[in-house]
């Protein structure tokens, strides 16, 4: 458990004071976020309140497809304190109660971030041993996105699906680089972890067309060790299966399909979006750098996802809407954040080249696939493995986007969502970087710096303003 924040003997100091800082600043937002402010909210706290005993079906919540094990222990701290306080259940109200379990769902976020931030360097560590620096760079990129304070701050699946996918990655690619040794056996930690993975949020099967990639280019690559591998990851498919196929035939059986939503799906067609979905990039007349708030690009992907990722395009962080989630009308900030915002967008496009300059990289790695050296052929099958699985979420997530529109707003349109791949982008953005260093450290060093300064002025977009002790919000 020590050996990731040790180098060459002693404890790696940079490595514990990114590790304590990133996990300190979600600690922050945790005690300070109201739980009834996020995301679909209180249908997530309607979602608690009907377990433990049976799942949501669609008049509970409008969250009945989600995957039930974030709600889970939270729903337990709610039954406990229905029954202390001989509380009357009010289907539809969101009481005391709930908001206390929404409160515990929040305190759980932070042990599921140690966990994450845990696993990047553990995962950093591993692929390139010894090399201290990948691990500093990996974790300065995931500190410097606003959008994984603002999901751990909330009340979802996704601290959740983050936590087990990250766990499962670093436990594939451990059995990628070791595949002369592995049995079946091998396989059953990580069908364990991708069970979890899977009963966090439908968005865990990004994960897999990854695994299947790896799993074709080990047979055509590695003749003496396919056999092993495959045994290994047939067990793992059979466990992750018998972990979580009950959800996912409960919800065929109930609503005909594995993968149900709120909203009835489209058939496939790109003329499901507007041109305007596809085509504009928030840079005319520079709104993406001015006003980079609700309701300036309505529906349209670039701009949007990337306001959400750097800052906080639909003000469920620290942007307070006019029309007030608070109940308060009038009370919003939208006048004094949202230039605020244009510049944490304007400056994080730093960032945002290191992680595009990280897929590039790490698609140049990957053609060395078919090469002799056993650890360059290692490291090209890490590389493509992630590639896999960040272009394969895109993928999927667009087709969602695409088959499921809300052409007047795009409200489905959230970092959030793909918060999973984005982490992995970090650790892409860490070789990078870790590239640069040993070319040129001066370079390195510069591009640290500069990082350093974009985290500094967008911190402030790193904290709430939807603060627990100072809002009255009032229960519908």
């Amino acid at each position: 458990m020590k050996a990731p924040f040790y180098y060459e003997g002693k404890i790696d100091k940079p490595i514990v004071v990114l590790y304590l800082a990133i996990n300190l600043l979600v600690l922050i937002n945790i005690i300070l976020h109201h739980p009834v402010i996020g995301y679909d909210a209180k249908e997530n706290l309607k979602y608690i309140r009907s377990l433990p005993y049976q799942l949501p079906d669609d008049t509970d919540t409008r969250e009945f497809f989600s995957a039930p094990l974030p709600y889970f222990l939270p729903s337990l701290i709610d039954k406990a304190c229905l029954i202390w306080s001989e509380s009357e259940i009010s289907p539809g109200v969101i009481d005391n109660c709930m908001v206390l379990s929404g409160r515990s769902a929040q305190a759980l976020n932070v042990i599921l971030s140690l966990g994450v931030t845990y696993f990047v360097i553990k995962i950093a560590g591993f692929v390139r041993p010894g090399r201290q620096y990948l691990k500093i760079s990996a974790l300065l990129m995931l500190g410097v996105m606003t959008v994984y304070y603002k999901t751990f701050s909330q009340v979802r699946g996704e601290p959740y699906l983050l936590f087990f996918t990250i766990w499962a990655i670093y436990l594939i690619v451990r059995m990628t680089y070791s595949r002369e040794h592995v049995t079946w056996a091998y396989g059953i930690s990580p069908g364990i972890i991708l069970g979890f993975m899977l009963l966090s949020r439908q968005w865990g099967f990004m994960l897999l067309p990854a695994i299947a990639g790896l799993w074709t280019l080990i047979i055509l690559i590695d003749k003496s060790n396919r056999w092993r591998f495959t045994s290994s990851l047939f067990v793992c498919a059979i466990v992750a299966f018998l972990m979580c196929g009950w959800f996912y035939l409960s919800l065929y059986i109930r609503y005909g399909s594995m993968f149900a939503f709120n909203k009835s799906p489209l058939t496939f067609s790109f003329s499901n979006q507007p041109v305007s979905f596809y085509r504009h990039t928030g840079l005319q007349e520079f709104r993406l750098f001015k006003y980079p708030t609700r309701d300036t690009f309505n529906n349209q992907l670039f701009p949007i996802f990337y306001s959400e990722m750097w800052g906080d395009y639909w003000g469920y962080f620290v942007f307070i809407q006019d029309r007030s989630i608070l109940g308060q009308m009038g009370y919003g900030n939208k006048e004094l954040v949202a230039p605020y915002l244009g510049r944490v967008n304007a400056v994080s496009l730093l960032p945002s080249l290191i992680l595009f300059a990280g897929i590039v990289s790490a698609s140049l790695t990957s053609l060395k696939v078919i090469g002799k050296d056993a650890e360059e052929k290692n490291r090209s099958l890490y590389c493509t493995f992630l590639l896999l699985f960040v272009f394969a979420s895109l993928l999927l997530y667009l087709y969602f986007l695409v088959v499921y529109p809300i052409p007047d707003q795009g409200d489905t349109i959230k970092a959030t969502y793909l918060l999973h791949a984005m982490v992995v982008l970090s650790l892409l953005g860490g070789e990078f970087l870790d590239g640069v260093l040993a070319r040129n450290p001066r370079i390195y060093y510069f591009i640290l710096i500069l990082l350093g300064l974009v985290f500094a002025h967008n911190l402030p977009a790193m904290i709430t303003r939807h603060w627990f002790f100072s809002h009255n919000i009032t229960f519908p």
